[in-house]
């Protein structure tokens, strides 16, 4: 059945010309009889057009895909977080931080707290995609691909990210707290414990730097879009391939692509990380502005204390984002890509459509394409010819036999 994404296709007159539809594409193959100008000159190129997947099966795969690289970095994530919050005096780097994991809480130390952090990271994943599925496919006419404005992609993956923060930031306090802990009591217990603390509010200190903070997986996200976009032309350009395979993007590709966008929006925004950090973890920063505890630590630690931490969160970071991106490509729909806006064997093959009514060109497959054309359309007038041709004979042998009768 015919749908507003997939329309239904109109009849066609010529016996051979046919539409097949799938689940998932719309395919007009190029029939013996051309019907537009884009066919017959470019009679081998597929005009289709994609059926946009569910919003649950991005934010199913954006769910396993956030699963799978919590499970595989979570290791570096708890150094992370000890090297962030550890006091200035004590600080330590990465390497140096993961020695005394290891030392004093062994193997298993690296992985306390890991359940809650799933636990976390699966809500927290579904309901970024769901949003974020949702928001471009409302807004947006060509969803997330190079065809809408940069800006605008920017301004709705910022507004996905909020209002995922707005949804799932009690999970992340709690699972933060859980892996900081030196006894990892568990979700439920650490729950209980910041709500002693400080009720309901407790479970939302470091909202705001967190909305602030929307501005790095969204810088993140509309860089790998156009970065990926860029990746197409140049395959389309100087590798030859056809619109649809130079988008067809391999896991790796987006997995690189999404590390080099990851760096770049961490550098941008680290400092305010490492503030919301402190300001869910340290008892004294609970209160404090962002801005309060940035100035504290340039005081205390100087300069380079705002990006202590960096080399940790950006393994975590990096490692985390290109793995999981690599997986929800490989297991959930492909991404969306914005149609062609001319048919490329049609441009590269045959000069500008205008010198068609002007100029003589010699192009085979256009002229072969008129010829069988032609010969469809004369095929179809003979036989009309040949039925009045026939009924003139008939009505003429019945008259013939009239004017013998009268004759006689």
């Amino acid at each position: 059945a015919g749908s507003a994404a997939c329309p239904r296709p109109r009849p066609m007159r010529s016996p051979v010309a046919k539409a097949k539809f799938g689940t998932r594409q719309c395919f007009v193959s190029p029939p013996s009889l051309i019907t537009s100008p884009s066919e017959v000159l470019a009679p081998h190129v597929d005009l289709w057009r994609s059926v946009p997947p569910s919003v649950l099966a991005h934010a199913l795969s954006g769910a396993l895909g956030a699963l799978a690289a919590e499970a595989a970095v979570f290791p570096v994530d708890t150094v992370k977080l000890i090297t962030q919050t550890a006091p200035s005096a004590e600080a330590k780097g990465f390497f140096a931080t993961f020695a005394d994991v290891l030392r004093e809480r062994g193997v298993a130390g690296l992985y306390k707290g890991l359940l809650s952090a799933l636990l976390t990271e699966g809500i927290h994943s579904f309901n970024y995609w769901a949003w974020h599925g949702f928001l471009f496919r409302r807004l947006t006419r060509w969803n997330d691909t190079t065809r809408t404005p940069p800006a605008m992609r920017l301004l709705l993956n910022m507004l996905a990210k909020q209002l995922n923060w707005v949804c799932t930031v009690p999970f992340e306090v709690v699972s933060t707290m859980n892996q900081v802990l030196p006894n990892s009591p568990g979700f439920i217990a650490t729950a209980a414990m910041l709500y002693r603390e400080g009720g309901v509010a407790r479970f939302y200190r470091g909202l705001f730097v967190s909305m602030a903070l929307a501005i790095n997986p969204a810088v993140m996200h509309t860089l790998i879009t156009g970065l990926l976009g860029a990746a197409a032309r140049l395959r389309t350009q100087f590798f030859g391939e056809d619109h649809t395979s130079a988008r067809a993007h391999p896991p790796a590709l987006i997995g690189a692509i999404t590390a080099a966008s990851k760096i770049v929006s961490t550098l941008l925004t680290y400092p305010l990380i490492r503030a919301k950090v402190l300001q869910q973890t340290r008892k004294g920063y609970s209160t404090q502005s962002p801005f309060v505890i940035l100035r504290e630590i340039l005081s205390s630690e100087g300069a380079p204390g705002l990006y202590r931490g960096l080399l940790a969160l950006s393994y975590k970071a990096v490692l985390w984002n290109a793995f999981m991106m690599m997986v929800k490509s490989s297991l959930g729909p492909k991404r969306p890509t914005s149609p062609p806006q001319t048919p490329q064997a049609w441009a590269r093959n045959v000069p500008a459509f205008p010198l068609m009514g002007r100029d003589a060109f010699n192009d085979e497959a256009s002229a072969k394409r008129l010829e069988e054309i032609l010969a469809h359309l004369r095929r179809g007038r003979r036989g009309q010819l040949d039925e009045r041709i026939a009924g003139l004979e008939e009505r003429l042998a019945v008259l013939r036999d009239d004017l013998h009768e009268v004759r006689n």
